[in-house]
């Protein structure tokens, strides 16, 4: 397990941005890939409300036979009916939104020929810590206190839900950084997200029978992050064949 995760955090948002952005090609200067606007503060509204999202790769292991996982491919975007308010365990300011969540799963061993894009609607809690406005550099620690989504109705799942963050007792720790540039503000965001995805499977169907609940860290679940590094679809395709 030790060595997935690892193989997870160096791949992370590399690959994300991969299929997020082309299929194909490689994610140039992530760190200049978003600008927040001034909100007339002297600083950005949270959470970074940028097209490209967060994004990341975590795994679903749990509930299956051995040597049978889902590997995902994460992006949280379009955060909407941001509500901001004083306080939080960062002792700064919370943000309660709506978001979405897309999740590309890849199969594994007996699912290796399962692929599947869902979008889940998603309602969460972010908080960061306090900054100073109009400074040209901000630099303050973030996290997700909570996440929570599932999908109904669905055609393979009669149970699939996602939850995340301190509140529910899984820490998630961040940071972020704006910088200052023509009067607007170049973001860089991350968070290293503890996540649970409880599942079952609908019968008749690829998962019929199985069901499960994974707990497993998605580290640095990037926005713009400066850490990201060029890849290529066929990263994808040569750690799904280590970990098949």
């Amino acid at each position: 397990m030790r060595s997935l995760r690892l193989a997870l955090v160096l791949l992370c948002a590399a690959v994300a941005s991969a299929f997020v952005l082309a299929p194909s090609s490689a994610f140039a200067q992530p760190v200049n890939c978003c600008l927040l606007p001034e909100n007339g503060g002297g600083t950005a509204d949270l959470p970074p409300n940028c097209p490209i999202g967060y994004n990341g790769l975590g795994v679903i292991d749990q509930g299956f036979p051995a040597g049978s996982s889902l590997l995902v491919v994460a992006r949280l975007h379009s955060f909407t009916g941001v509500v901001a308010a004083p306080g939080g365990l960062l002792s700064g300011e919370t943000q309660q939104w709506q978001g979405t969540l897309d999740l590309t799963l890849t199969g594994t061993g007996i699912f290796s020929s399962y692929a599947r894009f869902l979008q889940l609607p998603v309602i969460g809690e972010t908080h960061s810590a306090p900054r100073v406005p109009f400074a040209a550099v901000q630099s303050f620690n973030t996290l997700l206190f909570t996440m929570q989504g599932q999908l109904l109705g669905d055609v393979d799942f009669d149970l699939f839900r996602v939850t995340a963050g301190n509140g529910f007792g899984m820490p998630s720790p961040g940071q972020t950084t704006l910088t200052t540039s023509s009067g607007a503000w170049l973001v860089d965001s991350y968070l290293d997200i503890t996540y649970r995805v409880d599942l079952i499977g609908r019968s008749p169907g690829t998962f019929g029978g199985y069901s499960g609940s994974s707990t497993n860290v998605l580290e640095h679940f990037t926005m713009c992050h400066e850490e990201a590094t060029p890849t290529t679809r066929s990263t994808w395709g040569a750690m799904k064949v280590r970990y098949r």
